[in-house]
C-alpha cells in the first residue's frame, strides 16, 4: 500500500488473520469480502457489529448473502442467503446490486434490482426485490417485489431505514413518456419495519434520470429522505443531483456538479451522516468528488476532488464520531474489468490526513464499502 504523505511510514500488521494498515494515529483496515463475494455493502450498529451484504454467482443472475461480525469477534458469521429464489440478483454493470439498511431494533433490510422480468398484472417487468431479517433471526423472509412502476428498470435502486420503523425503497424507471429525460423517481415506504409497503409515489424531476446509473438514499434524524441521482436532460446533461423528500413532498433538485456526456456513464453515489450535515461523494469524468450537504438550508459546500488522477468510480463514504471522513473508491475498473482499492482520509475541515492506492484487488464487477467503527477507526471491504 502507498501512503499519501511522504513522511508517514505505514506498518502492515495482522489482526485476526486480516490485513490492516496501521497509521501512526489511526487504523484503516482493508479486508476482502467474505467467502469470495463481490460488491460488498456494509452498515454498523451502535454496538459495533458490522453487517455485510455481498453477491456470489453468475454476474447476470446470482445470489445475495448476509454475514455479520461483532466488535469482539475475529471472524464473520456463517452466510445467510438473502434471496429465496435462486439467481434473482444481478452484478453485471456494478450499479444494480443489493443494498442494505439497518432499521429499528436491529431489523436488516435488503433491496435489489431483479435479474429477470416477472409477470405482474398481466405485464412482464423487472422488479425491485425486497427481503428482511428479523432481529436475531436465522433466515430472511421470502423475497417479494416492491412497487408496480418498474418499466425499464435498469440503474440500481437504493434502500434506507430509520429508528421509527420506516423503510424506504427508491428506484427510477419509465415515466408516462419513454426516454431518459422523462424517467421518474419512485419511493415505496413501509411504516412497520418492512411488513407492508404502501403503493409507491412517483416524482417527476426536470431532466429525468440517467437510465443505467445507480441512486443513493439516506434517512436523516428527522425522517427526511436525501436522494442522490444522475439526471439526463436532453440526453447529454448527466449532472449529479440532490433532492429531499419529506411529508410535504419533494424539494426542487439541487445540481451538485454538471457533466456533459451523450452516453450513460454507469455511476454510483455515496452518503454518510456527519455532525455538520451529510457527506456525499460521486463520480464526474472519472474523478471522485465530495461535498457536505446542509439539509435545512439546502446548501452545498464546494465540490472537492480527491487527490491525484486515474480511472475512478464507485465511491463509498464513512464518517467517524470525530468528524474524520474516509472516501474509498475503485481505481481502474470498467465494463467487465476489475481494478484496485484506493482511499483518502480527511479531517472534518477537509484536510487530507492520509491516503492509499493499490490497497487491494477489486474483482470484475466489484465495489468497495467503507464504514467507521465506534473507536474512530475505519474498515474498507473490497
Amino acid at each position: 500500500m502507498r501512503i499519501g504523505f511522504a513522511l508517514v511510514v505505514a506498518t502492515t500488521i495482522s489482526l485476526a488473520g486480516l490485513q490492516a494498515t496501521l497509521q501512526p494515529d489511526r487504523l484503516v483496515e482493508i479486508v476482502a469480502t467474505p467467502n469470495g463475494g463481490i460488491q460488498p455493502q456494509a452498515v454498523i450498529d451502535a454496538a459495533g457489529t458490522i453487517h455485510v451484504l455481498y453477491f456470489k454467482g453468475e454476474p447476470g443472475g446470482g445470489d445475495l448473502f448476509y454475514v455479520r461480525r461483532k466488535a469482539r469477534d475475529a471472524e464473520f458469521s456463517p452466510p445467510l442467503r438473502v434471496n429465496s429464489d435462486t439467481g434473482t440478483a444481478i452484478a453485471a454493470g456494478s450499479v444494480r446490486g443489493g443494498q442494505i439498511a439497518l432499521g429499528r431494533n436491529g431489523w436488516i433490510h435488503v433491496a435489489w434490482n431483479g435479474s429477470r422480468a416477472i409477470e405482474r398484472g398481466g405485464v412482464k417487468q423487472t422488479p425491485m426485490w425486497y427481503a428482511r431479517l428479523a432481529p436475531a433471526g436465522t433466515a430472511f423472509d421470502s423475497q417479494r417485489p416492491t412497487g408496480l412502476q418498474t418499466k425499464h428498470l435498469d440503474g440500481g435502486g437504493s434502500i434506507a431505514a430509520d429508528r421509527t420503523g420506516q423503510v424506504h425503497i427508491v428506484w427510477h424507471a419509465a415515466g408516462i413518456q419513454d426516454g431518459e429525460p422523462y424517467r421518474r423517481i419512485y419511493v415505496a415506504t413501509s411504516t412497520d419495519d418492512g411488513g407492508r409497503f404502501a403503493p409507491e409515489k412517483a416524482f417527476a424531476v426536470d431532466g429525468g434520470a440517467c437510465g443505467c446509473c445507480g441512486m443513493e438514499v439516506l434517512a436523516d434524524h428527522s425522517g427526511r429522505l436525501h436522494l442522490l441521482y444522475r439526471s439526463a436532460g436532453a440526453m447529454i446533461h448527466r449532472d449529479a443531483m440532490w433532492m429531499t423528500i419529506d411529508r410535504t413532498g419533494a424539494s426542487t433538485p439541487v445540481r451538485l456538479q454538471a457533466w456533459e456526456l451523450s452516453a450513460c456513464p454507469m455511476t454510483t453515489f455515496a452518503m454518510a451522516s456527519a455532525s455538520d450535515g451529510i457527506v456525499a461523494a460521486w463520480e464526474t469524468q472519472q474523478q471522485i468528488y465530495s461535498a457536505v450537504l446542509s439539509a435545512d438550508g439546502r446548501r452545498v459546500s464546494q465540490a472537492t476532488p480527491v487527490a491525484g488522477a486515474g480511472i475512478r468510480k464507485h465511491p463509498s463514504v464513512a464518517v467517524n464520531a470525530q468528524g474524520d471522513r474516509l472516501i474509498a473508491w475503485t481505481e481502474g475498473t470498467a465494463w467487465a474489468r476489475g481494478g484496485s482499492v484506493a482511499w483518502q482520509l480527511e479531517d472534518r475541515a477537509g484536510r487530507q490526513l492520509s491516503s492509499g492506492a493499490n490497497a487491494g484487488v477489486v474483482p470484475v464487477w466489484g465495489l468497495v464499502a467503507a464504514i467507521a467503527r465506534p473507536d474512530g477507526s475505519f474498515l474498507i471491504l473490497h
